[in-house]
């Protein structure tokens, strides 16, 4: 009943998050030690002075199952009643104190990870991902405030990548669940690049470009693709922009800086990133996730990408530019 959130609100989250992080970290190794063979070296040579010294005891392998379960019980703790969290393609694990918001957005991750997995992403992430999902702005601040001791500091959503926790706010739309989605797919990508981990530090652009690609996805079957949302206001307001016009280039985004995300131009930054990537993945180009997996193959030496680029497109970023304004000149906005 609405009445009755409303009422609940100000109980619905832990007051302690510090202290639930370090108790959740503690039963996770407890879980995982219980559910893993206790491993150790192998013994050494006896000493000629005594007794061999005791084997060095090893971390237990990573239990996915058990990650799981510890954090349905995680998510149902933050809620004063129940509403049994939904686990999705074994690795997503979705919940809400909204029981009606829950069965759509599952829905809607399991048709997207589909596409997302079909050509394009080379696989799921292989530890658990937990997905808070929320339709008020009020529920999604306040389990902010609750896992990480402050705002969000965004009111659509983000992904804690040190948790592996995901936060949505449903309620200006449903856009941002897939957005969210893609980063962990992102970082699943970045571990099986060649020369393993840590191999490849995608930039930020790419990042939030392809995730931002698809807060407004069109999904037919396996198919899946971005079509023009509102971040065309802030593409055209930087277009006009004394101090941020010089941002809407194809070649700037190859030079553009992490931080500026995060900075007074982050809204154009996100903009000429996701334009960029809609732009490569339209059907008049259709060549972004070829540039994707060619940069992510020769990650080593080439650190910022426009060999890739050059090589899928024919042309350096600075000679394509002009056929991508060309093409943003002739965007209209959604609806």
């Amino acid at each position: 009943m609405v009445g009755s959130i409303g009422t609940a609100r100000r109980r619905l989250y832990s007051p302690l998050p510090m202290r639930s992080r370090a108790l959740l970290a503690l039963f996770a190794l407890a879980l995982l030690a219980c559910d893993s063979p206790s491993a150790t070296t192998a013994p050494s040579s006896p000493s000629p002075s005594g007794p061999p010294p005791a084997p060095w005891p090893t971390a237990p392998a990573y239990d996915r199952k058990a990650d799981v379960e510890l954090r349905k019980a995680l998510a149902s703790s933050h809620f004063s009643w129940g509403v049994e969290p939904l686990v999705q393609d074994g690795v997503f694990v979705l919940a809400s104190p909204q029981a009606n918001a829950l069965a759509p957005a599952g829905e809607r991750v399991h048709e997207a990870l589909a596409a997302l997995l079909h050509g394009r992403f080379s696989r799921l992430p292989s530890r658990a991902v937990t997905v808070y999902v929320f339709d008020s702005d009020g529920d999604f601040g306040e389990l902010c405030q609750a896992r990480l001791g402050h705002p969000c500091g965004s009111y659509l959503g983000l992904w804690i990548q040190e948790t592996r926790e995901i936060l949505v706010n449903l309620g200006p739309g449903p856009g941002t669940l897939v957005h969210e989605i893609v980063h962990p797919l992102l970082d699943a990508d970045a571990e099986a690049v060649p020369g393993g981990p840590g191999a490849w530090a995608a930039p930020r652009w790419v990042r939030e470009g392809i995730a931002a690609l698809f807060e407004q996805p069109v999904l037919d079957g396996l198919e899946i693709h971005g079509a023009t949302n509102w971040r065309l206001d802030d593409l055209r307001h930087a277009q006009g922009s004394t101090t941020e016009q010089e941002l809407v280039h194809l070649d700037a985004l190859f030079r553009m800086p992490d931080d500026l995300f995060d900075g007074d131009h982050g809204r154009a930054a996100y903009a000429v990133a996701r334009f960029a990537c809609q732009w490569m993945d339209s059907p008049e180009q259709g060549r972004l996730w070829r540039f994707y997996r060619t940069w992510r193959a020769h990650a080593a030496d080439d650190a910022s990408g426009e060999k890739s680029f050059a090589q899928v497109f024919g042309q350096t970023p600075r000679e394509a530019d002009a056929a991508w304004q060309k093409w943003v000149r002739a965007l209209h906005g959604p609806g």
